[in-house]
């Protein structure tokens, strides 16, 4: 069993600073890794099923079997402790606004009448002493914006932190923000490529993004960044971004994965309230060109 209070510090902090991580024990981490995975799918055929199956069967390393399960079929049969489960999770944080998380979550008994919960393909009320690691996703932009290859990326994420907890280089919050921010420097040794549905209507092109970033970089569509992603090219770096909430607690969630192993490089997030920071910003570009 995970330890309870790290685990609700981990919750509790990540929405508002992230939104990744999970448990820190490198007990959990190893123990997780003798069982099956269950790789749970929406209830109906969507762009999140096939993108998530191919990764699947493509890059998941962290344990050495897996079964495809659909969300109604889930219900139908119990959570078990031998188990653990990749599926998204439904969370609200301290200042009430939603988000959707993909998470591997550890089985474990369920108590006589406790039912998982779900709606729209996403569980909430899972303990979050079970949760070993999860990553904040947008899935609108997955399933309506052509950004199912960020699935791929995710999921090496999460296997690629789960690596740092089971060797100790990721006890905290605090290591895991050092190791995170250690990487920032190398994204000047990559291509970054840039969404322009990503930056903030202050960086509009590529020219105002050179007076920050002097590294090799790109601005272009969305859809040219997805398919980037699916070249899986370790020389490549790519932005992402979540809003969440509405005008009075709008926030924005930026990050630079490296297209081919997943890997976080860059993580922050701002409040854009007044219709302000809703995307990369100078700050961030500065950050980047900076980081040691």
């Amino acid at each position: 069993m995970l330890n309870r209070s790290l685990a609700s510090i981990a919750l509790l902090t990540t929405l508002a600073a992230g939104a990744q991580y999970g448990a820190f024990s490198a007990g959990a981490a190893k123990a997780a890794k003798g069982g099956t995975t269950i790789i749970v799918l929406d209830a109906v055929d969507t762009p999140y099923n096939k993108a998530i199956t191919n990764a699947v069967k493509s890059d998941w390393k962290f344990t050495t079997s897996y079964d495809f399960i659909s969300v109604a079929q889930l219900a139908t049969q119990p959570i078990v402790p031998e188990k653990t489960y990749l599926m998204k999770l439904s969370k609200t944080d301290p200042v009430k606004f939603n988000g959707t998380f993909l998470t591997l979550v550890q089985g474990w008994k369920l108590k006589k009448g406790e039912v998982l919960q779900q709606s729209n393909d996403q569980f909430n009320g899972i303990p979050a002493q079970q949760e070993l690691a999860f990553i904040q996703i947008d899935p609108v932009a997955i399933n309506e914006k052509g950004m199912a290859p960020m699935l791929g990326v995710y999921m090496k994420h999460l296997q690629d932190y789960l690596k740092l907890v089971e060797t100790g280089k990721i006890t905290d919050k605090a290591t895991a923000d050092r190791t995170y921010s250690s990487r920032t420097r190398l994204i000047r040794d990559t291509d970054l490529w840039l969404a322009q549905e990503h930056l903030d209507k202050s960086i509009p092109d590529a020219a105002k993004v050179k007076e920050f970033y002097t590294a090799p970089a790109q601005v272009m569509a969305l859809s040219q960044l997805a398919s980037g992603v699916v070249k899986g090219d370790n020389g490549i770096t790519v932005s992402d971004l979540i809003l969440t909430g509405d005008h009075k607690n709008k926030h924005c969630f930026k990050r630079v994965f490296n297209a081919g192993t997943g890997e976080l490089m860059y993580l922050n997030d701002d409040a854009s309230i007044f219709g302000k920071k809703e995307g990369f910003i100078e700050d961030d570009l500065k950050s980047m060109e900076r980081a040691r």
